[in-house]
């Protein structure tokens, strides 16, 4: 399907709950608080290895997604409830990279940095109106320098996580839509790339396509459905071929709410919302199949709430963000942080 290009922001009609359960314009568009991404975090603690645990400051952030930019040594986060994007530096020193014009009307969820190509894609979404859109920032001046409108891609869109390939081109998942998007930063386009029953929601229509991977040889795109979504719950789309699509056979079967995740060292690991479990996919067979080990999130002690994982480093981090009381109007359980999975675990 053809590219279409990007608009500003703008007013659209009101927001789904099914596109929030998932789980990048200059800054001056709406006062970002980080002078240059690039900052010093990177050179200044290169010695220093990361922390085994990040305590966020804001105890009303509820971090739903994040990710680490090798390169400045630094994780962002969003924000489900004002649409926040926070540095974290190796130290732990914090710093507001972008706070969104109207900041208590957007949520920010999935994100991914590329380093290759310096940017920082985000997921945002209103929270008044059915509007989703990608941010698309310079990772070294912070700046936004690109929104695209989901909506000009399909209707009805919902932007739940994204990420990237070798290429630099995004993909973009949609939990209320049979949909997987690809966005293009050089070209300034958004586009419907698979679209398959594959993909739908149950038949209630509340929640489809959550997380997203890209295989680490961009031979296949993997997303995650939750345990609400029709089956199968994990898919496999060829990356040069979006119409071949089919199940990703788990063995054991996943079960839950699988939300965030990430490659590393050729595994697959998925965040695992409601048990607070993190479960590890091995595959010898180009994804056709894959053994699946689960164990807690932090040794003997699972940590319901985690809403993604992301490699840094070598090692995986977990983000605590009690998303889905937030969604169910319940108060989220603070403190939410960033923490290291321990790998050991999975041996």
């Amino acid at each position: 399907m053809k590219g279409v290009p990007v608009i500003g922001l703008r007013d659209l009609g009101a927001l789904i709950l099914v596109g929030v359960l998932s789980g990048c314009g200059s800054s001056s568009d709406g006062g970002g608080g980080a002078a240059g991404a690039g900052g010093t975090g990177g050179a200044g603690g290169a010695e220093a290895p990361l922390q085994d645990q990040y305590v966020l400051s804001d105890q009303e952030l509820v971090p739903e997604s994040g990710t680490f930019d090798p390169t400045s040594r630094s994780f962002y986060v969003g924000s489900a409830t004002r649409g926040n994007i926070t540095r974290v530096e190796a130290d732990g020193t914090e710093s507001i990279l972008f706070t969104p014009p109207g900041s208590e009307t957007w949520r920010t969820l999935g994100m991914t940095a590329d380093d290759a190509a310096r940017r920082l894609w985000v997921c945002a979404q209103r929270m008044d109106e059915v509007a989703s859109e990608i941010w698309v920032f310079d990772l070294d001046s912070g700046n936004r320098d690109l929104v695209l409108n989901l909506a000009d891609a399909a209707a009805d869109s919902t932007c739940n996580d994204i990420a990237v390939d070798s290429a630099s081109l995004a993909y973009i998942s949609d939990s209320g839509n049979p949909r997987v998007y690809r966005a293009d930063a050089g070209a300034e386009t958004v586009m419907v790339w698979a679209d398959d029953p594959l993909l739908s929601p149950n038949s209630g229509g509340t929640f489809g396509g959550n997380g997203i991977a890209v295989t680490e040889d961009d031979s296949f795109v993997i997303v995650s459905k939750t345990s609400t979504g029709a089956p199968p719950r994990l898919l496999r789309i060829a990356h040069d071929d979006p119409s071949s699509i089919g199940e990703l056979v788990a063995t054991p079967a996943l079960e839950g709410f699988a939300d965030g995740m990430s490659f590393l060292d050729g595994d697959l690991y998925i965040a695992m919302v409601a048990s607070g479990n993190v479960a590890r996919l091995t595959s010898d067979d180009d994804w056709a199949t894959a053994s699946v080990v689960i164990v807690a999130a932090e040794p003997g002690a699972p940590v319901p709430g985690i809403s993604t994982v992301r490699p840094a480093e070598g090692v995986l981090y977990a983000i605590y963000s009690d998303i889905t009381s937030n969604l169910l109007g319940i108060d989220p359980t603070p403190p939410f942080r960033i923490f290291k999975v321990d790998l050991t675990s999975f041996e």
